[in-house]
């Protein structure tokens, strides 16, 4: 199986101008042998990789943003050019049948209870649950163009949510075969015309990449089955539900993302700052003005001070240590030294994710190992937009209907919303007048008999509008 050796033969090309004396040109080496194939990462036929189309000057002025706009960000002033290096990706799609299998809805009612303790009755919130009475099952196409969590970053080299962060732009759409030439480097005023672009090589193995796709992939259907439940039975809340996801036509391929780095020294560690060299999509742990932090808090804890009176004890002078200086120097501090404790967790959890994928299978390729292929995976995101912009159009339908029957009955006047308000709109409508209105708050005799014809008028709407098929017929008959 070929592979990408770690050797590079460097070439020196003579040029008639007095200005450019020699030009460095890397080039990969590939060999045939299979008795480093362990070591030698994804072959290079299947290789695709994302050029450099971003001068290193736009990539620049992204940093400069990144980490200058907002008013407690800290401006960090302009360091050495950037690295520019091709970081490995392993991108996944799959075709995933899901099928809700068991779940249970519920719906947030007023209840009014006896209090042996206050010898009251006391009304508050409680959920009524069902179980859903029908399996539902679904088919979506799940591709890199659509889901970035579906690019994995596919080294250790760097933090994994730091680099990830490059990857929630187009550029996937513009990957080219992996070749010599890619690695050339556009000599400028500030660089040297010798420089040559790196590669940061494979050192996760496919498996381990399907293994992350698959936890997403996962994740990401759960979440999308809670929001069905609760839209289609036009209920609350969800839960115990169980799902049976299977996976078809995985692919996992293996494409090279072209990198600016930069690397800043921060308090005796190395801060780096990823952008896309594609599209300028950005990722990397920014810095905080500890200056406006401690100034901010000085001002928001000494106005609290002023109007709570003090922290309660040690008079003035515990209420300014205790209350404003003690805080203001936390805050400082912790704004000045977040970066390093960010680094110290991600470190920990780098290690964490080396350890579990120990027992991963350490073969580069598989059936399912491919070479990507951008118009296929286009193709797919196309089916993917159209059955988004189709399930779009079915939540419109069920939550906003087309009102030439009018509101002859005042049901929309009554929850106090329009006649294009969505089901979470009309919900939280009758919540809180439900909960205004409850007759159990009032004490009159008078005053409860309004509150209940009133109450009764909100449960009328409200019976109405939360079901989708009796809604969708008073919206154009004007009827229930």
């Amino acid at each position: 199986m070929l592979f990408i050796s770690s050797t590079f033969r460097l070439s020196t090309v003579k040029h008639k101008s007095s200005r450019t004396t020699c030009l460095l040109k890397r080039i990969i080496r590939y060999s045939s042998s299979h008795n480093n194939k362990k070591d030698g990462g994804p072959s290079a036929d299947k290789l695709k990789a994302i050029p450099f189309a971003q001068h290193v000057k736009a990539a620049e002025q992204t940093f400069q943003d990144y980490h200058g706009k907002g008013f407690f960000s800290a401006r960090i002033p302009k360091t050495k050019l950037p690295e520019e290096v091709f970081l490995p990706f392993w991108v996944v799609s799959a075709t995933v049948h899901s099928a809700i299998e068991q779940a249970q809805v519920g719906r947030r009612v007023l209840k009014t209870r006896y209090n042996p303790a206050t010898k009251q009755n006391e009304t508050r919130w409680e959920t009524e649950w069902a179980w859903v009475p029908q399996k539902h099952s679904f088919t979506r196409d799940y591709n890199p163009l659509g889901h970035s969590g579906l690019q994995i970053y596919a080294s250790h080299r760097y933090r994994r949510g730091l680099v990830s962060h490059i990857t929630t732009g187009p550029a996937l759409e513009n990957a080219v075969p992996f070749t010599p030439s890619l690695l050339d480097k556009t000599p400028t005023l500030d660089n040297d015309s010798s420089a040559t672009r790196k590669v940061d090589p494979f050192s996760i193995y496919p498996a381990t990449a399907l293994r992350f796709a698959k936890t997403y992939i996962q994740d990401t259907e759960y979440s999308l089955a809670d929001k069905f439940l609760r839209d289609f039975y036009s209920m609350d809340e969800t839960r115990l539900v169980k799902l049976n996801i299977q996976l078809e036509n995985v692919k996992v391929s293996p494409v090279y993302y072209a990198t600016f780095i930069f690397t800043v020294e921060y308090l005796g560690r190395r801060l780096r700052t990823f952008i896309n060299g594609h599209d300028l999509s950005v990722g990397g742990i920014k810095t905080y003005n500890w200056e406006r932090v401690a100034g901010v808090s000085a001002i928001g804890m000494a106005t609290t001070m002023a109007i709570t009176g003090g922290i309660g004890w040690g008079g003035i002078s515990g209420s300014f240590w205790l209350g404003i200086v003690l805080p203001t120097i936390a805050t400082s501090f912790l704004a000045m030294y977040y970066p390093i404790l960010s680094l110290y967790v991600r470190d920990i959890l780098r290690e964490r994710e080396i350890k579990s994928i120990a027992q991963d299978q350490k073969i580069w390729d598989e059936d399912w190992v491919r070479a990507y292929a951008a118009f296929e995976d286009q193709e797919r995101r196309r089916s993917w937009r159209e059955e988004r912009t189709n399930h779009s159009s079915w939540y419109e339908n069920n939550s906003s209907y087309n009102t030439g029957g009018g509101d002859s009955k005042g049901y929309y006047r009554v929850l106090g919303v329009s006649p294009s308000a969505t089901q979470a709109d009309i919900q939280s409508a009758f919540r809180g007048l439900a909960m205004k209105y409850h007759p159990d708050r009032f004490t009159s005799d008078e005053e409860k008999k309004q509150a209940k014809v009133k109450f009764q008028e909100i449960s009328a709407a409200y019976s109405v509008l939360r079901d989708v098929k009796k809604r969708k017929n008073y919206d154009r008959t004007g009827r229930e």
